[in-house]
Parts: structure tokens; C-alpha cells; sequence
């Protein structure tokens, strides 16, 4: 989205939030360039594989996603090596902000660290509105941080600068609380200022799909139920975590069982197969012989396209031997389905795909 400033955001009716791990990378990356042009996601610098610089990582996001939304990713285990001198809220959180001044194509978010006085916060805001011409402020914690997000409303010179992401992490099981929850905070952020730019991020991807149906399953994007039930785009942008598990994990070290998911516009479908009934090709050639398959999706969208290409030759590419890479098609699937349908609601028309 070749835009800045206001006008960004003004444009925004879909905000995929990924981190900078090398398939969520990827799965952006094979996004169709149309579809690159529609949206501006928001990535969260964090490792890529075993890098783990900030410097390098950044370069790393400018290659494969471009233009974006730049947060900081600080969990445990996911985090750049330097990413306490970036926290340092010292002059405004200025280490951080002179990565981002260094950083070609970026459009800042604030960080909203627990436990630091406000008064840092709010004057990074204000000086990156002053740099950048905008600024997004994400919040994980919108009931706790809601004094903040409040208070560096007060302090924009220009409300329509600003973008205020409240990122309620998973949602599956939860939805009428965290419905209650962003309804709140909306209203009070719009009490301060009626015109104040929402969106409302959320995942429902599971941490785990075997509870579900253990070879095979569907699972509702309730993402987009939440949205709805919230106002829709009327009151607030759509986001989504683009089919990730939004919360930190320690991973079980265990024999993987091989799973290709496939993304529709309101449902996630998966097929798992273990190596000796078949794998990853036995998985594929179920997906495509299901009613939902869609041949014109595969014909334009990469993720889709790979899958038609296994189920046909029963051959599985090098690199997709292993999950990574299908997390990657996954993500390019989810994230065309969205942009999709998230421009097709905007423009009350039926969907391409």
C-alpha cells in the first residue's frame, strides 16, 4: 500500500499481524502483488531462524514483506538479542526510535511497556507522530492500558494520525467477554475522541488441531464473528493474527504428525496423516478432493497452487517435507481469503474467490 500518513490510514480495511519468523515471512512474501498493494500489515521484529539481530532482521522484513507497521516482539525465546536496549525507555524510547529511522518503509508502533512511567510513553508518541507523520499504538492489555492509549490521544497534534490496535490475543471459547471487553474500551477511547482509528486483532487458531478431529477438520474463523458482533467495519478495522497462535508456548519436542491446512473466508479445514497412511501428499490429495476445494484459488494464489501441485504428482518439494513451510501456505491462504473479503465488504460485492 504505496500510501503514508493519514491517508494509510485511512485506506486500512484489513491489518494480517505476523511476526518476523521465517514461514510467516515466506507465506507474506508469495502473496499475490495485488493483493501486497491492498493491505499493510503489522509485523513484529523478533527472530528470523537462528538471526537474531535487530539490524538484520529489519533488512530481513524490508526483503519479504516491505512496507508494514513495525512492533517489537518481546517474549521469551522470540525476542532479538538486543531487544532490552530497544525497550529502554531513556529520551523517549530512543534506541528504538532511531531503528526505526533507519528502517526503510516503516510506519512506527509505539511501544506500551508495563511498569514504565507514562510520561515516556506518551513522549514517544508525540515524537513519532512528529517523524513519521503517524503512529500506531497496540495494546495487549487494553483494559490496563487504557489510561495510556487515553492519554496519548490527548497528546496527538492530529487524532487522524494516529491508529490505536487493541490486540485481544485468542479468542476461541471467549468471545462474548473479549466482545464485552473491546466495547468498553471503544467507547471510553472514543469518549476522549470521537474520531479516534480502531482496530480489533484476534486469533482463534488453536495451539494445537488433534482435539479437533484427529485426521481431519474444520474450524470457524470466529475472528470474523467477533469483528461482526463488535459493530464490524463501522466501528472498528478488521485485523487478524493471519491463522497463528497469538500466545508464546514452550513446544513439545515430538514426532510431528504431517497436516496441510486450507483456508476458506469464515472456516479453516485440515487433513492429517501420518507418513505410513501417506503424509503430506495423502493430505493434499484429500484437500482437493473435498467440496470445498476451489480450482480458481489455485490458480492464482501460491499456497493453494503448491497444494494442487503435491496432490497431483504425489511428490512433496523440497523444504515441505517438515511443518514450517506449510505454516507459510497456510498463511498465504488465510491472508488472500482475508484481503479478499475484507475489500468485497467494503465494497458490497461478491467475493472473487
Amino acid at each position: 500500500m504505496n500510501l503514508q500518513g493519514p491517508q494509510l490510514l485511512d485506506a486500512l480495511r484489513y491489518i494480517p499481524s505476523i511476526r518476523s519468523r521465517q514461514a510467516e515471512l515466506r507465506g507474506f512474501s508469495e502473496l499475490r502483488p495485488e493483493t501486497k498493494d491492498a493491505i499493510h500489515p503489522i509485523v513484529s521484529l523478533g527472530k528470523n531462524g537462528r538471526m537474531d539481530q535487530s539490524e538484520r532482521v529489519v533488512e530481513a522484513i524490508a526483503q519479504r514483506v516491505g512496507q508494514c507497521f513495525l512492533d517489537l516482539n518481546t517474549y521469551p525465546g522470540q525476542a532479538c538479542s538486543d531487544w532490552e536496549r530497544l525497550c529502554d525507555p531513556a529520551n523517549a524510547y530512543g534506541n528504538w526510535r532511531d531503528l526505526l529511522q533507519r528502517a526503510n518503509g516503516v510506519t512506527p508502533v509505539a511501544l506500551l511497556r508495563e511498569g514504565v512511567p507514562g510520561r515516556a510513553f506518551v513522549r514517544q508518541v508525540i515524537l513519532l507522530e512528529r517523524e513519521f507523520g503517524a503512529v500506531v499504538i497496540r495494546s495487549r492489555q487494553p483494559a490496563q492500558d487504557l489510561a495510556a492509549m487515553q492519554a496519548a490521544l490527548s497528546a496527538v497534534d492530529d487524532v487522524n494520525n494516529l491508529l490505536i490496535i487493541l490486540d485481544l490475543g485468542y479468542i476461541r471459547g471467549a468471545v462474548d467477554p473479549k466482545e464485552t471487553e473491546a466495547r468498553r474500551i471503544i467507547s471510553a477511547l472514543r469518549t476522549t475522541d470521537p474520531t479516534v482509528r480502531v482496530c480489533v486483532t484476534s486469533s482463534s487458531y488453536p495451539k494445537a488441531v488433534s482435539v479437533y478431529g484427529e485426521f481431519q477438520g474444520s474450524l470457524e474463523i470466529i475472528e470474523r464473528e467477533l469483528h461482526a458482533q463488535i459493530g464490524g467495519d463501522e466501528v472498528a478495522i478488521y485485523g487478524d493474527h493471519a491463522s497463528i497462535y497469538p500466545e508464546p508456548f514452550e513446544p513439545v519436542i515430538s514426532r510431528f504428525v504431517p497436516r496441510i491446512d486450507y483456508c476458506l473466508e469464515y472456516t479453516w479445514l485440515y487433513h492429517r496423516r501420518r507418513e505410513d497412511a501417506g503424509g503430506y501428499a495423502e493430505c493434499a490429495r484429500q484437500i482437493v478432493a473435498s467440496a470445498d476445494w476451489d480450482p480458481a484459488f489455485a490458480n492464482d494464489v501460491w499456497g493453494a497452487a503448491l497444494i494442487a501441485r503435491t496432490a497431483r504428482t504425489g511428490v512433496v518439494e523440497p523444504g515441505f517435507g517438515s511443518p514450517a513451510n506449510w505454516i507459510a501456505v497456510r498463511v498465504n491462504m488465510h491472508i488472500e481469503r482475508q484481503a479478499n473479503l475484507a475489500a468485497s465488504i467494503a465494497e458490497g460485492i461478491e467475493e472473487l474467490f
